[in-house]
């Protein structure tokens, strides 16, 4: 028997209970105390499994006036969202406020960097920019601090944008550091760019949040599973929404909550089954609760999260050898190159 493992996996069931039955069952054990204290130690060096709590609106149905009106409603509407949810994160939709362009640091980002020092929360605040003569489309990103930590410029505007001088942003989107990964933003029109969406996952992006006038959903869940990210979509109208790495929706905004929201495992990864089959059934034996492995027979493909802190995919990428998709494509093609050239 692997001890490490039944240590590690006891822990976890610990660490789901109640305070109550902790402080009861755990500090009244030292031996079970020190085993404790002592997975914590050898997991601490491994590193973090981020599990990320997300929120992202609607606006659908909210009757304001452009302006502060319509800013003040619709932080009452994410204000409820974060006494419900507790995010890490939470996405407005494409220019939010409607209000005219302004400078960043200005009044609507002033606003959400206090919202986001309330709530310790990240904030992805779009609205309409003014960059000394010009005019963009832009998205802001907030710390939990009420930082600006950088700003997206809509790459693609509309036609009706360009005729109201909105100007296009730089040709490559940035992606920005977030303690738990690096995240990327496209608005509204940039769905039908996808070569925008593969640099920012080539960048490194785990999440691409989408502040959009609509939901875009066909194209949102391709482009999730094409680049293997979480995409987030924030909407005026009709559904916001959360999609997994798989392109299947993981929740949506509707008639009885104008939010969507999700505790997303950021590590996930994809892996085709060859080579894979076997390791992950080892997975699931020795690790049970602490992760989760889907089959899409139909498909030959498996996905593998982890939903404990303290265990990373990354880690069980190296301990049982795996494979992941996107690996596993480019060695293939470079076999293929050089079978070709002999």
């Amino acid at each position: 028997m692997d001890y490490g493992l039944e240590i590690a996996n006891s822990v976890y069931r610990l660490m789901q209970r109640p305070v109550g039955f902790l402080s009861t069952h755990l500090f009244g054990n030292m031996k079970l105390l020190t085993l404790f204290i002592a997975f914590l130690a050898s997991t601490s060096v491994a590193g973090t499994n981020h599990l990320v709590r997300v929120v992202t609106l609607t606006q659908d149905k909210l009757r304001a006036e452009a302006g502060e009106p319509l800013l003040k409603l619709t932080l009452y509407r994410l204000n409820a969202a974060a006494k419900a949810f507790r995010p890490d994160i939470v996405c407005l939709p494409e220019t939010f406020s409607r209000g005219e362009a302004e400078p960043v640091p200005g009044l609507t980002t002033d606003r959400l960097a206090d919202w986001a020092r309330q709530h310790r929360c990240w904030v992805i605040c779009p609205l309409t920019t003014r960059l000394e003569e010009k005019t963009y489309n832009s998205a802001v990103v907030l710390n939990r601090d009420g930082e600006i930590v950088g700003r997206y410029d809509k790459i693609r505007p509309t036609e009706n944008e360009l005729k109201k001088s909105i100007c296009p942003g730089p040709d490559q989107p940035p992606v920005f550091e977030t303690e738990f990964g690096k995240i990327g933003v496209q608005i509204c029109f940039d769905v039908n760019w996808t070569e925008q969406w593969r640099t920012l996952r080539n960048q490194g992006a785990k999440i691409i949040f989408f502040p959009s006038a609509y939901p875009a959903a066909r194209q949102l869940r391709s482009l999730a599973w094409q680049n293997q990210c979480f995409i987030v979509s924030a909407t005026k109208n009709r559904s916001a929404a959360i999609y997994d790495i798989t392109g299947d929706s993981i929740d949506q905004s509707g008639h009885y909550r104008p939010w969507a929201q999700a505790v997303l495992p950021v590590g996930k990864r994809l892996f085709e089954t060859d080579y894979n089959v076997h390791k992950m059934r080892a997975i699931e034996r020795d690790h049970g609760e602490r992760v989760r492995i889907q089959w899409f027979h139909d498909d030959a493909l498996i996905t593998l999260e982890s939903h404990d802190p303290q265990l990373t995919v990354d880690s069980l990428i190296k301990k049982y050898e795996l494979t992941p998709h996107t690996v596993y494509l480019r060695r293939t093609e470079q076999a293929q190159e050089e079978k070709r050239d002999q």
